[in-house]
């Protein structure tokens, strides 16, 4: 497994950085689910959403973005085990 740094969000919502490389190597065809776009970029996967974002769209994302209890306590029983099936080793 790739380490990878669990991030989060101001709201308190987690994802990870990633490459396309990354993306291609779990399947992904490192289209944004937001826009479209290609990424070539960093990719923002985002375990709560269950989907992988372009900076753009992540940042737009995560400015409106608003904190829900049911999320987080969501995110707090299931994210690590989300992002080590992508092939991720995070810790909290």
């Amino acid at each position: 497994m790739k380490k990878a740094e669990l991030n989060y969000t101001k709201q308190g919502y987690s994802y990870i950085k990633c490459t396309a490389e990354d993306c291609y190597n779990w399947g992904g065809a490192c289209i944004c689910d937001d826009c479209n776009i290609k990424m070539n970029d960093d990719i923002y996967l985002i375990f709560i959403l269950g989907r992988a974002l372009c900076k753009k769209c992540f940042d737009e994302w995560s400015r409106r973005g608003k904190k829900y209890a049911e999320d987080i306590k969501l995110q707090n029983e299931k994210h690590i085990g989300f992002y080590n099936a992508y092939g991720f080793d995070v810790e909290k």
